[in-house]
């Protein structure tokens, strides 16, 4: 364990000191109370690990406590509402609506009651050092207060959103979103289901029957697994929203959806498989090695050429093209055109999402939109994730 005079570790990053010490074996006592078969010892090895990384970084911190504490299946159900019981802040603050259409500045208004909401979730542990005052809300008032911060946030356009708890409010309401597109996508398939008369194994069994097609033979259905593709403009005209469309890619691929991911600008990056890492550290460091070029010019055709010639086998009957991008292209918008007529005649469905088109007074007059037009199933606004929703969800069900 470090000494108390040791503040700065060999890193450079702030060593644990005395009041994050007490924090830490405080977070530990909190989860023995909780069930959670921990001790001293658990505590030890708690601050030797933030020691050893940055102790400002609260994920890192959760993913090392998780690591560290929980050692059964249901400890892992319930660490993350325990250490956001523990560690996060009184939420004192509320959502305004801000000019530009979507979740500006935040307030604090006085005596409002200091509850935390975390993924909508009921039956929050209350931490032990929670001493914030204010008189209980009517029955249901939590949750309806819950309902409209989430259909406020929902409806927030994405380039008003900076603020740590936003963020992570949208990742919670991204998650929720991909859960019940999945549900959507299960319920289909069961439905469409069903078994098929086999007519050649029919006639072989008939034989025995006199000819009578007594004993009736089946086949099952064979239906190919629908398929997202998500091919991201990350140039400098995007870069407001880009960031948001990596995290909802990260969650639709989190609900085990069949989703591949594209990044593009003059060229064209898979990062399927470095969102899908389940450390977002990792995930990040991943993403950083392939950002040469990001927020600089785009070339939509030559991207999409591109990806015709190396990926085409991911577009099937099932497959759906998601385009995002707001339309403003250096390339040549014929051969933007030819690639998505040809891409058109494979795929189910091709959407252009457009963060641009939710604004008012929008028209399609950027070269890449215009070349692209003709060849879409759908052209539609993309800047907040109600928008987002009102194209996946009919969008699922089309595939």
């Amino acid at each position: 364990m470090l000494n108390a005079d040791a503040r700065m570790h060999a890193s450079g990053t702030p060593s644990p000191g005395d009041a994050l010490r007490a924090r830490l074996t405080g977070f530990v006592s909190f989860l023995r109370e909780n069930g959670f078969n921990v001790g001293l010892d658990d505590a030890a090895l708690l601050i030797d690990a933030a020691a050893h990384g940055d102790v400002f970084e609260r994920e890192l911190l959760r993913w090392n406590a998780r690591a560290l504490l929980c050692r059964r299946a249901e400890d892992l159900e319930r660490f993350d509402a325990l250490f956001d019981a523990w560690f996060l802040p009184p939420n004192r603050r509320k959502l305004v609506q801000s000019r530009g259409g979507g979740i500006g500045a935040l307030e604090r208004p006085r005596g409002e009651r200091n509850d935390e909401s975390r993924d909508g979730s009921e039956g929050m542990p209350v931490a032990a050092n929670d001493d914030s005052g204010g008189d209980a809300m009517p029955d249901g008032g939590a949750a309806q207060r819950g309902a409209s911060d989430a259909e406020a946030l929902g409806n927030a356009d994405f380039r008003h959103l900076h603020q740590p708890n936003e963020m992570r409010a949208m990742d919670a309401l991204m998650r929720q979103f991909a859960r019940e597109l999945r549900t959507l996508m299960l319920r289909r398939e069961r439905s469409g289901g069903g078994q098929r008369i086999d007519l050649p194994g029919t006639a072989r069994r008939s034989v025995g029957h006199g000819g009578e097609p007594i004993e009736l033979a089946f086949r099952e259905r064979r239906r190919t697994k629908p398929r997202l593709v998500l091919l991201l403009d990350v140039s400098r005209s995007m870069n407001l929203y880009s960031f948001f469309f990596l995290r909802l890619a990260r969650a639709l691929q989190g609900a085990h959806f069949d989703t591949q991911v594209f990044v593009w600008h003059t060229r064209l990056t898979g990062v399927s498989e470095a969102l899908r890492d389940a450390d977002p550290w990792r995930a990040a460091e991943r993403l950083q090695m392939f950002s040469a070029g990001w927020a600089g010019g785009t070339r939509i055709g030559e991207c999409l050429l591109e990806f015709e010639r190396m990926q085409l086998a991911l577009v099937h009957s099932r497959t759906a093209l998601l385009v995002v991008s707001d339309g403003y292209d250096t390339g040549e918008p014929a051969l933007l055109s030819s690639v998505l007529g040809r891409l058109r005649r494979r795929a189910r469905r091709i959407v252009w999402l457009n963060p641009l088109a939710g604004r008012d007074g929008y028209e399609p007059l950027a070269q890449g939109i215009r070349a692209a037009l003709p060849h879409l199933d759908l052209h539609a606004p993309a800047h907040d994730l109600a928008s987002v929703a009102r194209v996946l969800k009919p969008l699922a069900r089309a595939l």
